[in-house]
């Protein structure tokens, strides 16, 4: 990017988009907005979108990510010849935004979720680990193979396989095999 370069002001289209360049032409020319069409839409709007997005945003570079992706749905989907470009521009960037602080907000949520759940050390869940490990060793061979197997995602088509049973017996095979596990794992608390 050019040092000298202000923000807001359209940035050439072949120095922002040179490595997605000859790919939205193609599919542009597809889908019927010409190179010449959208690099007019580009320099008449993007510092239009921009300045939206940076007072919605607050943040000069994620504004100027967010103003280029409107650009290429432009590019790739326009909106219809009766439709005003500029406020479907607008409605795509508003939108932009908006998804972009509900992708915060739920990022946030579980972040704050992952740390109120780890209030054990590293140490304290090692130790948890080392004995579910060992209340495994001391079940049978079975029932620790059920659980691990169901734990590790396998469905019970693959576990009844494995294991040599019906289908239709694994799901109360392995509540067996859960009531074994917490029972060992309460005698040894």
């Amino acid at each position: 990017m050019n040092a000298t370069k202000k923000r807001g002001k359209a940035p050439r289209f072949f120095v922002m988009f040179w490595p997605f360049a000859v790919s939205l032409y193609m599919e542009g020319f597809k889908r019927g907005v010409g190179f010449l069409e959208f690099s007019e839409v580009y320099e008449n709007y993007y510092s239009k979108v921009y300045r939206l997005l940076l007072y919605m945003l607050g943040d000069p570079f994620l504004a100027e990510d967010l103003a280029q992706e409107v650009f290429i749905k432009y590019y790739k989907n326009p909106p219809g010849r009766d439709g005003s470009v500029g406020a479907w521009l607008f409605k795509v960037a508003k939108n932009l935004a908006h998804n972009h602080f509900r992708g915060e907000d739920s990022r946030k949520k579980r972040e704050e979720k992952f740390w109120l759940l780890r209030k054990h050390s590293a140490y304290n869940l090692r130790e948890e680990q080392i004995y579910v490990r060992q209340v495994l060793q001391m079940m049978e061979e079975r029932d620790r193979l059920l659980l691990i197997m169901k734990h590790s995602g396998y469905s019970y088509e693959e576990i009844a396989e494995v294991l040599g049973v019906k289908k239709t017996s694994v799901g109360t095979l392995v509540a067996r095999a859960h009531r074994k596990f917490k029972e060992h794992f309460q005698e040894e608390v």
